[in-house]
């Protein structure tokens, strides 16, 4: 099991990446993009965003898109020449259990564009009910204790 672990999609983040080799010695613009491969519906979820090295006030936006809704994650004005920004966000219930979507993530500038575009894969939370008796086996027409009765009610 312990192998096998990076392999489950919950577990693994999505790290959307363009870095020059030579960014850090010439300054160039950089970004980096963090957000978990898997999201889950009615759950509170986050994304990270880091830019480096900018030169310019950009706006940088985050949106989902599937075929049957755009959903936008924020829009931001950043000023700053280096930012590292997290969002949270919660999406709502799917009427499919699963479904995948883009999660697409632009800066624009006057002069500097970047524009990246991944699939992410966003599942309904499943809730489970266990419930523990005071027995273990009840036979027919045997009353229930009184206090699962109450809850029965």
């Amino acid at each position: 099991m312990g192998k096998n672990k990076l392999l489950y999609p919950s577990l693994t983040l999505l790290l959307l990446l363009l870095l020059p080799t030579d960014a850090s010695v010439s300054g160039k613009p950089q970004y980096m993009v963090l957000v978990p491969s898997l999201l889950h519906t009615e759950t509170p979820e986050k994304g990270c965003l880091l830019l480096s090295h900018l030169n310019e006030t950009v706006t940088v936006s985050a949106s989902l898109e599937s075929v049957r809704e755009n959903r936008s994650l924020f829009t931001d004005v950043v000023a700053e020449k280096d930012l590292f920004h997290c969002v949270s966000f919660t999406l709502p219930r799917s009427p499919t259990s699963q479904e995948v979507m883009f999660l697409t993530i632009q800066a624009k500038g006057p002069t500097q564009e970047f524009k990246k575009r991944t699939t992410v894969l966003v599942k309904n939370e499943e809730s489970l009910v266990f419930v523990q008796t005071d027995k273990p086996i009840y036979k027919p027409e045997q009353p229930l204790s009184p206090a699962l009765g109450r809850l029965h009610r």
